[in-house]
């Protein structure tokens, strides 16, 4: 299924699916399956412990016979440690994915993290148990000093349960300056899901949907006869 999502946010990919940027994160949107999964940056912690072991492998392979062996056993130790970890952060970062919302299952799961290498389920979801998803930020209330708010604004997607239970599906932090471009991500991941799920989506108070020509970034006063062709719903403060 088709349907418009914010274009100054959303990267369109080769092989027809949509990417949106999250933190350290991508939510990669296709027509039955929307997986929020690692930004591909997080490969190169990973790929720096294999580099490193495999040095400390030549070096004790080459070198060892005139080091001491309390060194070499520490070396040995840290590698068959390090290497394990390394391999499943790898395939982690590469094919797995923190939180995926499949429509043909009809349930939105969270993997496991870092040990799982995403792919054991920490949490299942069933469709018929969602109650709504909710847009949250915090950081924009004068009340964490001297009455003024942060200068970072942390917006998170969150999915309730029909038995109250709060589930974050994405988070956006932001500057300040930048929180309508928070929110326009988070809200363009949640009417995504809001979309494959069939629930509603809630905004937090002080923000109003309008619709925002992505031309010129200006509000498009309401068309009774049609809607306007170039369009992307953003919230914004009253």
């Amino acid at each position: 299924m088709v349907y418009d999502l914010p274009a100054h946010v959303v990267i369109q990919r080769r092989d027809g699916k949509r990417e949106i940027l999250l933190h350290r994160a991508m939510a990669v949107i296709g027509d039955d399956k929307i997986e929020i999964k690692s930004a591909r940056g997080t490969v190169i912690l990973p790929l720096l412990g294999l580099i490193f072991c495999g040095a400390a492998g030549w070096f004790i392979a080459t070198q060892g016979q005139g080091m001491p062996l309390w060194l070499l056993v520490t070396l040995l130790l840290f590698c068959l440690i390090l290497v394990p970890f390394s391999m499943m952060s790898l395939i982690s970062a590469v094919v797995g994915a923190d939180v995926v919302v499949d429509r043909r299952k009809g349930s939105a799961t969270w993997q496991q993290g870092y040990l799982g290498m995403g792919i054991g389920t920490k949490e299942l979801v069933p469709f018929a148990k969602i109650d709504h998803l909710e847009v949250t930020i915090e950081g924009d209330q004068p009340d964490r000093w001297k009455d003024q708010t942060d200068d970072l604004r942390q917006f998170a997607l969150v999915l309730v349960k029909k038995s109250g239970k709060r589930l974050i599906l994405a988070q956006v932090p932001v500057p300040a300056y930048g929180q309508a471009d928070g929110m326009d991500r988070t809200l363009a991941v949640g009417q995504a899901v809001a979309n494959l799920v069939g629930t509603t989506i809630t905004l937090p108070e002080g923000w109003e949907l309008v619709e925002i020509d992505t031309a010129t970034g200006e509000p498009v006063a309401p068309a009774p006869t049609s809607e306007p062709k170039a369009r992307s719903n953003r919230g914004r403060s009253h």
